[in-house]
Parts: C-alpha cells; structure tokens; sequence
C-alpha cells in the first residue's frame, strides 16, 4: 500500500477518535496501535471498525487499541508526524495512572516493554528452532562450526536480553536509555557472571559493609526492568536537587552510581527471586496435574490475547529458559494458535459474502503463521461462538501436550513453522496436539455455527421492530447536524438529535439498560431491549469540567424507561465555565436502524415523545 493511502487511513483513524485534541498518547506493540483517549464518548468505533486495514477494535484497561497487523510500524510512524512527538512514545500521563488498577499500570507496563523487542526475540527463537531440527535430522553436527555461528545469531538475544528490556523499558519510565543500558551492562558484567558460575563466593562486598548478592543475571528480564523503573526516580531525584550548571556531568554519575547500587543490592536480587517463584508456581501447577496445567493455561490463552493480556505469559516463559533451561508454555501457546485458525476456518461456511469468505480465509492463514489478532478481532469476535470453540480447541490440545511432557528449548514464534524446533522425543504429540486443536476447533465451531444459524433465522421471521425515542430534557429542538461539536455534527459517532435545555432534569430518551457511564458523568450508554445503544452526552466539552456540574441519578446496570430521570446537570454551573450546554442523544450502532424519527415541532417537555426508531433484527 502506497504511503498516501496510509497517510489518508491514519487520518481517519485520528478524526474518528474525536481529533487530535481527543488523543492524550499513542504508542504501539507488534500488531496494535494503542491509545489513551481523553474522551471515549466521541470515538466513533464503527467507523474505525470499517477500514479495510483495521483488523479490529478495542477498549481494555483505560485503553484504545486498534489492531492493524505487522505493518504497525509503518502506520505508527505516520501517526507520529500527525500527532507530534510529545503525544507519542510516552509512558502515561500522572492523572491516568492514578485512575488505573495495579494490574493494569502492570499489564501496560509488560506489552510497552516487550512489544518493540518481539521481532528481535522471534527471529532469534526461530534460527533456534531451526537449529534443532537441524540437529535432530542428523543433517548437520551439533559440533559443526555452521552450528557455532548459527547459535551465536539465535543465543545472542537471549544471553543478553536484559540489554534489550533495559532500553524498551527506559522509554516506558521516560528515562535515559544509555543509563539504562550501562545498569544492565552492569549487572552482566564477566566478573559478576564469572563469580556466579564459578559459585565460591556468595556476595560481594562494597566499602566492606554494603553486600553485593552474586547472580547470574543473564537472560534474566524482572530484575532488569524493576531496576530500570528504580534508575528512572533516582534519575529525576538528581536532576531536581543539582544547579543546572552541574547537571550534564553529575547527574549521570550519581544516577548510575545510586540507582547500581540500588539494582546490586536490593531490586536485582527481589527480581531473581519473584521470578523464580512465579516460575515455581508454575512448576507447581504442572507437577500437581500436567493436565489440569494444560486446561487452565489453554482456556485462558485466547481470551489473553484478546484483552492484551497475553504479554504477561512472555516474562514467565523467558525465565522458564533461564532457570530450567526449557518450558513448558509456549507449546501450549502454539495450540491456542492452531484453534483459533480451526475455529476461523469453520466461520467460513457461515459467511454470506466473498469479501467476508476472503477476510476469513486470509484470517486463519495468518493464525497458522502465529499472527491471531486477524483472526480473533476480524473474525471470532462477531462470531463469538467461534472464539467459544477455540478455547475449547485449545484446552483439550494443551492438556494432551502437557500430559505427555511437550516443552520446548528455545523462543520461538508460535507458528505452523516452528514445527522444527520440536523434532525429537516430543515431536508426534506436538504433531497430535496440533491435530486435536485444529480438528477439535473446526467441528465445535460448525455446531455451534449451525446452532446459531437456526435461532438467526427465528429472529429474522419476527422482522422489524420500534423504539420510542422521547425528549432528553425540556427545551429547545437542535437537529444533531447543526450542534456546535464537530463529532457529532457530522454524524460520525451517530445519527439522532440534540436540546438545548431550558431544566436541569435530564430524563432516559430510550428505554432499556445503562451499560456504562463515564468518569467524569457527562456521557451515559443505554442499549435497548432491541440492541440499540444509545449515547447521552451532556454538553459539549464538558469532560474538562470533571463532572462537577452532573449529578447523577442512575448507575450501570440499572433498568430505565423514558420516565426515568437519570441525571441532572447545573446549567448555570456550565455556562459560567463558558461550555455549551446543548445535550446530544445519538444511536452508535446505526446498522440497527432502518429510520430515525423527526421532529414535528420544536420545544419539547422531558419525556415527551419525539416519534419512533425504526430498527432491525441483524
């Protein structure tokens, strides 16, 4: 595709996010760009969801990811010129953070992280698959010099991954990656790695009081980016304290000298030690039931890559590599792979164009490549049945592997091409495994496809149905293309309408259930009885007020009718900060709609009937 093209699609991505003032930061992993959004309310996902290029969309943990594929980089470079470094490339804002769960400040931490350095880790895990193929076919020497330098390709990442995690992580915690790096360099350097091996001596000592625990700390990626996320504080802790005249030479001295000392003697060895046992608990699981390891890691894997929360698994397997020498998920993570493309393939029979046979086809392709994301947000998410039979592909796959001890000795991607990597003891149950996965995918998802099919044809004989659409609050009629915010002036986030309010009460234009509500309470969703879902935005530019002026009378959850009031809002209040008051009510989901109705006059009491929503079963 020609950069212009890309250019035009980026674009559209930034206006159907609510514009460039709506995005707070963007970065990207190996497929997603992800985003942080000031205002969720105005992202029109279903534009988005349109590109031919977007593989799929999704909001997770505070959150905006848009799948793209491997090409990611390239859309990401372009996004980086629109939007201006200070928007990109940046770990989140204070305010966010404070906002976010400790599991999803760890989550972000993990995919930010290991998201650059995937490629690097893939291709060197790929060239070790490769190697003991080879080796297995007895068609090169484990001795031969081919070998030697081969192996120096592949281990060369792995021996020295802390290097690697140190510079991906300094751009998560905004500090500098050659500090970074040195800290890493530090900590594997020949006479702390030569000590560790030779093991004569367990610590050793500086000033002749402070210990050194000795640790090999190759390989080893938790006690890197722990030390990483200390250097970053420390960093700015000697910044703020020295005059500016000494800062350029002192501040790295002191900032390498503190933040390795720290690293030496307190977060290197707690890193060894929590990944240690998070590589115990995992033992455990397996020496405790192989097969009940297998159902749990195999269940969860799909629904993991789907939420993004799959990257959580990767420091796990790397320290699996650096403790055991082998591990025992990745092979699981490899028949996750092969269901999710069993289950896609088997969509294809209920696709009802070429367009969707063709995405479908190049979808499962992709997922026996180990690229899901295509098949999981273009495919499996609409048919959710499908993703149902790839979990269950997946558990029953991944507990036949693990009964029978399949592991694996090296990273590697999880593709249809790895196969290699397992020629030896293990290889006709990795060959079976795959088999299960796929078989087991395949024919769960045509029942269940079959089984969807008979209930969509008895909502299709029921036909069309209606909605009342009531007045959101007592005033004055605003055709929704004439309101004074460019997002929903142009109908990009929905059709409907909007009042200029005269009261403070503000009512539920539809009836059916609240399905999620803003922080800052301007915006509320509604999705009927029918599957409409229904935005009320209050006011505009309003977020910045942080929901001082709303007062909310219903929560998430909640069952409403268009007599329930839901909310009021301090018209003085919003106007003294000079923001409009007028009230958007727009459908999202407009291919449900058949019509809209339209206004017969133009003010309107809270509740009254505007007229009815034509809308469609699909």
């Amino acid at each position: 595709m020609s950069e212009s093209n890309k250019e035009k699609i980026v674009q559209h991505i930034i206006d159907h996010l609510g514009g460039k003032q709506n995005i707070d930061n963007a970065w990207h992993c190996m497929t997603r760009l992800r985003f942080e959004i000031n205002d969720d309310s105005l992202i029109n996902t279903k534009e988005i969801q349109g590109i031919p290029e977007v593989m799929g969309v999704q909001n997770q943990n505070n959150q905006l990811q848009i799948i793209i594929g491997t090409d990611v980089e390239s859309y990401y470079e372009i996004l980086t010129s629109k939007l201006g470094s200070e928007k990109t490339e940046s770990s989140p804002s204070k305010d966010k953070k404070e906002k976010k769960s400790l599991v999803t400040m760890f989550m972000d931490i993990v995919s930010g992280v290991f998201g650059p350095i995937v490629p690097a880790i893939a291709g060197a895990g790929m060239i070790k698959g490769l190697i003991a193929g080879f080796v297995a076919l007895n068609w090169i020497s484990d001795e031969s010099q081919t070998i030697q330098v081969l192996d120096m390709l592949a281990s060369g990442v792995f021996t020295f991954l802390p290097f690697f995690i140190a510079a991906s992580a300094a751009k998560i915690f905004k500090t500098n990656q050659y500090l970074a790096i040195a800290i890493a360099a530090s900590m594997q350097y020949p006479t702390m790695t030569d000590a560790a091996e030779a093991g004569n001596i367990d610590a050793f000592h500086v000033f002749g009081f402070i210990p050194i625990p000795v640790f090999n700390y190759a390989g080893n990626v938790i006690p890197i980016i722990f030390a990483v996320f200390v250097l970053s504080y420390v960093q700015r802790w000697v910044d703020n304290i020295l005059p500016k005249a000494f800062r350029t030479v002192f501040t790295p001295t002191f900032s390498l000298f503190i933040g390795g000392l720290i690293a030496f003697t307190i977060i290197g060895p707690i890193g060894i030690y929590l990944g240690e046992g998070l590589a115990d608990v995992i033992a455990w699981l397996f020496e405790f039931s192989p097969i009940v390891a297998g159902i749990v890691v195999g269940t969860i894997r799909p629904v993991a890559i789907l939420t993004g929360l799959h990257h959580a698994m990767t420091p796990i397997a790397l320290q699996n590599f650096a403790d055991q020498g082998y591990d025992m998920l990745m092979p699981m993570m490899f028949m996750a792979n092969m269901a999710i493309a069993g289950a896609t393939l088997a969509m294809y029979r209920k696709a009802k164009s070429a367009n969707e046979k063709s995405v479908i086809v190049s979808s499962s392709i992709s997922a026996f490549l180990g690229i899901t994301e295509p098949a999981l947000f273009g495919v499996l998410t609409k048919y959710k049945r499908g993703l149902l039979a790839a979990t269950i592909g997946s558990a029953l796959a991944s507990a036949f592997i693990s009964a029978f001890g399949v592991r694996i000795y090296g990273y590697i991607l999880s593709s249809i091409f790895s196969l290699p990597a397992y020629i030896g003891d293990y290889f006709i149950f990795a060959i079976l495994g795959i088999l299960i996965a796929v078989a087991a995918a395949y024919l769960v998802a045509l029942f269940f496809a079959r089984a969807n099919n008979q209930l969509d044809e008895t909502e299709n004989n029921n036909g069309s149905t209606n909605e009342d659409l009531a007045a959101v609050a007592t005033g004055i009629y605003v055709p929704i293309d004439q309101v004074e915010d460019k997002a929903f002036a142009s109908k990009s986030i929905g059709d409907g309408y909007a009042i200029k309010p005269e009261k403070q009460e503000v009512l539920s234009p539809v009836s059916g259930e609240i399905i999620n509500i803003f922080p800052t309470k301007h915006a509320i969703g509604i999705k009927t009885n029918s599957g409409l879902e229904v935005l009320i935005h209050m006011g505009i530019d309003t977020v910045s007020l942080e929901g001082k002026p709303f007062n909310l009378l219903a929560d998430v959850g909640d069952t409403v009718n268009v007599k329930t009031q839901i909310a009021t809002m301090d018209l003085e209040q919003i106007e003294h900060h000079q923001k409009d008051t007028t009230i958007m009510v727009v459908v999202t989901n407009m291919d449900r709609v058949e019509a809209l109705p339209v206004a017969k006059k133009q003010a309107y009491q809270a509740g009254e009937k505007i007229g009815d929503i034509l809308t469609s079963r699909k």
